[in-house]
């Protein structure tokens, strides 16, 4: 898997959880008005793009092949 590959595949990865995450807490989420959703789905999303910044930072690299294997098995993409 290519270091493009690898970066898209654990924002995949992280973009499932989240989503996830928000559908288990729809009942503690229930009460939110659509601005206060609309929020909570901005700044999840903010908080997945900040996770995912530094790896793909280092995937971008000539010699990211390593780094591309490490988070491959870290986070079996």
């Amino acid at each position: 898997m290519s270091g493009s590959c690898a970066s898209r595949a654990l924002r995949e990865r992280f973009e499932t959880i989240r989503r996830a995450e928000i559908e288990r807490l729809t009942k503690k989420l229930r009460g939110l008005s659509d601005d206060e959703r609309r929020s909570v789905e901005a700044i999840t999303l903010d908080m997945i793009h900040a996770l995912v910044r530094v790896p793909e930072r280092v995937l971008a690299a000539e010699s990211s092949e390593p780094a591309a294997q490490a988070l491959i098995r870290l986070f079996g993409l």
